[in-house]
């Protein structure tokens, strides 16, 4: 396996990140990119586009033990190289070359080209809005997140009207979670144009990041009512409600969540299994859904569990209680105290009958124990 670009870079995380930091790296970065990947402008959705096959190629390499030894060894040996900064040949460009350059860098993903090219457009042309966006989408291409900020206010401020620069702007905000900036940004693009389904979308997106999920549902619903057929539509509503799935448990600490009622497993299964009827190929989605499935079926299914109680309950006695009382009445049925036995026994029958009900219990239920 030879790849051109850094695995680890393209997600955003260490090299020694694990498989749930490598997951959620993933996921932030395919809610971000998947709004580019249906915007009008070509270089834009061509980008994003590519984007997101690299980040799907990564997600995939890094998660195979035996490719991620091999990409690793390929950076050890410095094989992925970065693409080369261009250089003007046979003189100077004219300002446009330099703006079309920019464009067909960003659509190939080569964003030191791109910057280089970019930063000649503005140096060239000075108050060009297209020139200053083309710069700061290199730029956060590269991670330059607060020089592309820089860069996009400057052609929010020569364009203020056009939905697109905004819509930028909150994508860069969002990197940086600033979510007020996102959000402000987000909600200007969608006054400017009403009609793009993009844009609450991307609203959505900050607010699902930001745990507002019922918030976020609110937004995104209407979306899909009127573009139900739409992939990423359907991505970002399976977000949601699969978020929405997680938070139903009343249980919640680090990161975690455990059901402790059979209500809530009804209510995630239903959750989980609109999402299954979206018929959405993504990975990340596929994966949550086998993840949240198969920890509700864990959650139903019974395991012996003796109940903490003060007086020192424990497998043993649980056991031997009912165990010894059968012992004692089959003792004194063969002594002739019939009556005494059948007592006994009954007391034994009915020791083992609670035992089996307080001890072998679902799982949500030694949950709410845990709770308790």
């Amino acid at each position: 396996m030879t790849m051109e670009f850094d695995l680890y870079a393209i997600l955003g995380v260490p090299r020694e990140a694990s498989a749930e930091q490598i997951r959620g790296a993933h996921k932030k970065q395919s809610r971000i990119w998947a709004k580019r990947a249906v915007s009008g402008d070509p270089s834009v959705r061509e980008e994003a586009e590519l984007r997101v096959g690299r980040l799907d190629t990564a997600l995939d390499a890094l998660l195979d033990p035996s490719r991620r030894r091999a990409f690793d060894g390929q950076l050890s040996r410095n094989d992925v190289q970065p693409s080369a900064v261009p250089t003007p040949v046979g003189g100077s460009r004219s300002s446009a070359n330099w703006v079309e350059q920019a464009r067909d860098a960003l659509a190939e993903g080569d964003y030191h080209s791109a910057a280089y090219a970019a930063r000649e457009a503005t140096h060239s042309l000075g108050d060009s809005a297209e020139a200053w966006i083309l710069r700061s989408r290199a730029n956060a291409g590269l991670g330059k997140l607060d020089d592309a900020l820089y860069e996009v206010r400057q052609a929010t401020t020569i364009e203020p009207n056009n939905p697109d620069f905004h819509f930028h702007a909150g994508l860069v905000h969002e990197e940086l979670s600033q979510w007020e900036g996102a959000l402000s940004s987000y909600r200007t693009a969608a006054q400017l144009a009403p009609d793009e389904f993009i844009y609450p979308l991307a609203v959505g997106s900050v607010l699902l990041q930001n745990g507002l999920i019922d918030e976020a549902l609110l937004t995104i619903e209407p979306v899909h009512a009127a573009y139900p057929t739409v992939r990423v539509v359907n991505f970002y509503l399976a977000q949601a409600l699969l978020d929405k799935a997680e938070s139903v448990p009343a249980m919640q600490g680090d990161g975690a969540y455990r059901v402790s009622s059979p209500d809530e497993i009804t209510t995630m299964r239903a959750l989980v299994g609109r999402v299954a009827s979206l018929g959405l190929s993504d990975d990340d989605v596929d994966y949550r859904i086998r993840h949240i499935a198969d920890y509700l079926d864990r959650m139903e299914k019974r395991t012996w569990t003796v109940p903490r109680f003060p007086f020192g309950y424990s497998t043993f006695k649980a056991v031997a209680i009912p165990l010894v009382l059968g012992v004692i009445a089959f003792v004194l049925f063969n002594s002739g105290a019939a009556g005494a036995g059948f007592v006994l026994l009954l007391f034994a029958i009915a020791a083992g009958a609670t035992t089996y009900g307080l001890c072998w219990v679902p799982g949500w239920k030694v949950n709410r124990r845990a709770r308790q």
